[in-house]
């Protein structure tokens, strides 16, 4: 087995305690310079901004994508990272909305809340079973829905991407869809609890060494902003329209910390984490935050 020397480099947060980014350097005797386990966590929780007056936001994430750009090497194929939702959370959740939906009728009378028709629908459910559909939760009889309950919290999509939460649902264990905690270091699907879990793994496509850069970025629209301080005495779509601009404001402070950091997202997305490891062959005496494997 061909040794290598594997440096972690960062990560930075650009919102630490609303997203944060972990790199682990690969276990002794679990890897070589052509297999390296690319092993990150990626957690999430909310931050809050405020003045010396108390007033600011609260800021937390419903879905974001976590990005591996390779230099000089490649993902290769098997053992990419993916997890389905438990199948009893997701049943714990559609009884709890539609609880819920029991007490708070939609005021469009039909007996299903917006939230769970939300739901259901981001399942595939026509709307026109929705009623029944609930009706359904409400027994406890999941068979009918047995099909529609797999659910995979983190998802491989794709062009060294990843996706951590759903496009409609965000993470559908929580009431309000917000990511929690994290979700990278639970055991994916078809592996055993004592295996090695990484995020993928890496191989060369040069000689000598070669480098994975790994960011944690939200589309905009998946950032999820909550005023803080005391509510001013206004109209409500004054409420809602200054609400709006300082959403706007919040993602500008996002971008210019990524122009501070020299990092250039995709339109419509901000760079949440971003950090990297370095993979060579050894060829001197290991240093500071360097390991041989």
């Amino acid at each position: 087995m061909e040794s290598a020397r594997v440096t972690r480099i960062g990560p930075n947060s650009a919102a630490r305690f609303a997203a944060d980014l972990e790199i682990f350097l690969p276990r002794q005797g679990e890897s070589s310079f052509s297999n390296i386990p690319f092993e990150v966590e990626a957690s999430f929780g909310e931050q809050d901004f405020t003045d010396e007056g108390g007033f600011g936001f609260k800021l937390s994430f419903r879905r974001v994508f976590l990005e591996v750009i390779t230099v000089g090497c490649e993902i290769l194929r098997d053992n990419r990272y993916q997890r389905s939702l438990p199948r009893d959370q997701f049943q714990h959740l559609l009884k709890s909305v539609s609880d819920s939906s029991s007490m708070r009728k939609a005021s469009a009378g039909a007996g299903v809340s917006l939230q769970l028709s939300r739901v259901l629908s981001a399942l595939g459910i026509e709307s026109s079973a929705h009623v029944e559909a609930q009706k359904s939760i409400n027994t406890g009889d999941f068979q009918s829905l047995e099909s529609d309950l797999e659910f995979k919290i983190v998802r491989w999509v794709g062009a060294n991407r990843w996706q951590i939460g759903h496009e409609v649902l965000g993470d559908p264990s929580e009431l309000s869809g917000e990511l929690r905690g994290g979700y990278l270091s639970p055991i994916g699907d078809g592996r055993e609890e004592d295996s090695s879990n990484p995020l993928c793994s890496l191989g060369p496509t040069k000689n000598t060494k070669y480098s994975a850069i790994v960011e944690l970025r939200a589309r905009k629209r998946d950032c999820v902003y909550r005023p803080l301080g005391k509510q001013r005495n206004e109209d409500r779509w004054a409420s809602k329209n200054r609400t709006q601009i300082e959403r706007l404001l919040t993602l500008k402070m996002l971008e210019e910390q990524n122009r501070k950091d020299g990092l250039s997202p995709p339109e419509g997305e901000v760079v949440l984490a971003r950090g990297s490891i370095e993979v060579a062959k050894p060829r001197k005496p290991k240093k500071k935050n360097e390991e041989n494997y």
